[in-house]
């Protein structure tokens, strides 16, 4: 069965690298599940690139949803934008951007972008990036990557491995300068209860770090999102509800929240 988010990375790839699919359809990607609901692209963060993904929505009548715009002022603060439309089976179809995911330096991105070869459309964020961007508050994506970990060499693996076995087993060999508790803890022998006490502490603290991240997004978007719905700017044909999402973050939406690296600083 065909996979509607592949065709439409293709799509919008068709003239060159303008996105790679991410989150859980890059999980799908590498086999690693059989199913996500919704599309998560990182977008190059250049206007060309945000006009291209527009038109090809536009063609699938997509709507806007309550997000801030695809526009590169936002991009580059770390903000998503959010659209879906009804295929032709009539199933919702939502698709998510991001230019700058948590989590992954600026330059680990442009060189993605610069290193996409030439005429490949299906363009899919490596497994060493997706372990990152899934290190969310969310408890189910901490099985998901200890199998996208399981991609990696050794000692790459070892980062965002959330399998103790793993740990326990590649930690003596290749966890040497790997700055992880629960690395550190089966390098010195401590045995199974403690790694695994050592994990949930770290999954712990990423679950928490993402959620302050989140709750910081969150509350610098709260008169935007209300104006947005208040005007009905979903309801408006894309092209014409860009231009109002616009004009609505300009004198709503801080193009970056207040103080994202203390909010991470401040989870121990």
């Amino acid at each position: 069965m065909a996979n509607v988010y592949f065709d439409l990375t293709r799509e919008f790839n068709r003239d060159g690298p303008t996105v790679f699919l991410a989150s859980g359809q890059a999980v799908v990607y590498y086999r690693i599940a059989i199913m996500s609901k919704d599309g998560d692209w990182v977008i190059r963060e250049h206007p060309d690139a945000c006009a291209r993904v527009l038109a090809v929505l536009a063609r699938h009548g997509a709507r806007h949803r309550p997000a801030p715009p695809l526009d590169v002022r936002w991009l580059a603060g770390g903000w998503s934008s959010h659209f879906e439309f009804l295929d032709d089976r009539q199933r919702r179809v939502r698709c998510d951007f991001v230019s700058r995911p948590p989590r992954v330096r600026a330059d680990e991105v442009d060189g993605m972008f610069q290193r996409a070869a030439a005429g490949t459309s299906l363009l899919v964020v490596d497994p060493d990036i997706l372990a990152r961007m899934k290190q969310t508050q969310r408890a189910k994506d901490y099985p998901a990557i200890a199998e996208i970990a399981g991609l990696l060499p050794p000692g790459r693996q070892l980062l965002y491995t959330t399998d103790p076995d793993r740990i326990l087993a590649l930690a003596p060999a290749a966890g040497e300068g790997i700055d992880r508790p629960s690395v550190r803890a089966a390098r010195a022998g401590a045995g199974r209860d403690r790694v695994v006490v050592e994990l949930a502490r770290e999954i712990d603290a990423c679950r928490r770090r993402d959620a302050r991240r989140v709750d910081a997004y969150v509350a610098a978007s709260e008169r935007y999102l209300e104006a947005f719905r208040r005007m009905r700017i979903d309801e408006l044909p894309l092209d014409r509800a860009h231009e109002e999402a616009c004009a609505l973050a300009e004198r709503w939406l801080p193009t970056i929240p207040p103080e994202p690296e203390r909010i991470d600083a401040d989870v121990e």
